[in-house]
């Protein structure tokens, strides 16, 4: 009896480590079957990539875009093009960001389907988006936007006979300060029409004598283009538009006007999100001014004569 009893101990152990066995064979199995399709997905998608290319973003000034339906318009056209993912339009800032795949479309053929729809259009510059990685082109994310390296070196007061060049500091918190406002005249839908921008640039020609040919000279040699001139002469417009209609509300005082903007300009930029991602210019921003944290950098600006400034407050 002992050795009966002995022998079906025996017999059940070894029953139960074959059984482990097989259990433990089964898993390898099924973790190697696993990571197999990982593999296969993962050079699926390695092959994607390579076929279609890198996600690349173009932003273009896209002038005469006067209300939702231009919106419309500039997505519908661009949205046909094979590769394109998707377009950010601002009717503020009078441009549009494109992200696409660059082995599948171009810059040349999305400005060709803008124009082709009517819209006076120019190439503003192509980067990488933030979420695939830092460009060097891409000096800041204000909201989430890129500002651009050429965005700081451009006047945001479109005025001719600007001479003086800003520092390093006040042409960021310039250029950075009227991307927000412009971010926020989206929100409230402020448009500027064309005949607005054209009156406003014969309003700086009879200011400063200048004939249409030398206006033309001056704007290409400044800004570029003449595209790009009269997008910043429209977005400076579009913000004076934003404080007048929307903040302001019919204040006449030009003392109470002052402490209003002011008071308001605050709260916006205190509320922002702004990023230096540029290593080289956030050394610049510490080397001028001490500080390259948008939330301790602005209230240090604030008080300053810079363009953004006088935009505001003139």
């Amino acid at each position: 009896m002992t050795e009966k009893r002995e022998m079906k101990e025996i017999s059940l152990e070894t029953l139960n480590k074959v059984e482990k066995k097989v259990s433990l064979n089964k898993f390898k199995k099924i973790i190697g079957i696993v990571a197999l399709l990982l593999v296969l997905a993962g050079g699926a998608f390695g092959a994607h990539r390579i076929l279609s290319g890198q996600v690349m973003a173009s932003r273009f000034v896209v002038n005469k875009m006067v209300c939702p339906a231009c919106i419309i318009t500039v997505k519908e056209v661009t949205g046909k093009i094979p590769g394109v993912l998707e377009a950010d339009v601002s009717l503020a800032s009078q441009d549009v960001i494109v992200k696409f795949r660059d082995k599948k479309t171009n810059s040349q053929a999305i400005e060709s389907a803008i124009a082709g729809a009517g819209y006076p259009v120019r190439l503003d510059g192509t980067f990488t988006p933030p979420s695939q990685g830092l460009d060097k082109g891409v000096v800041a994310s204000i909201n989430g936007q890129p500002l651009l390296s050429k965005d700081t070196e451009l006047p945001v007061d479109p005025k001719p006979g600007q001479t003086a060049k800003p520092d390093a500091a006040a042409a960021f918190f310039s250029v950075a300060g009227k991307e927000i406002l412009l971010q926020i005249a989206d929100k409230q839908q402020v448009i500027v029409q064309p005949y607005e921008v054209g009156e406003q640039v014969q309003a700086y020609m009879k200011e400063k004598g200048l004939s249409v040919e030398e206006m033309k000279a001056w704007s290409e040699k400044t800004y570029g283009s003449s595209e790009k001139y009269f997008q910043v002469v429209a977005q400076r417009i579009g913000i004076r538009k934003l404080l007048n209609e929307h903040i302001l509300n019919g204040v006449k005082d030009p003392a109470e006007k002052k402490r209003k903007t002011m008071e308001w300009i605050g709260k916006v930029f205190k509320n922002a999100d702004v990023k230096v991602l540029k290593q080289d210019y956030k050394q610049k921003l510490l080397a001028s001014v001490g500080q390259a944290e948008w939330k301790v950098f602005w209230p240090l600006m604030i008080g300053k004569n810079t363009e953004l400034k006088r935009l505001l407050v003139n």
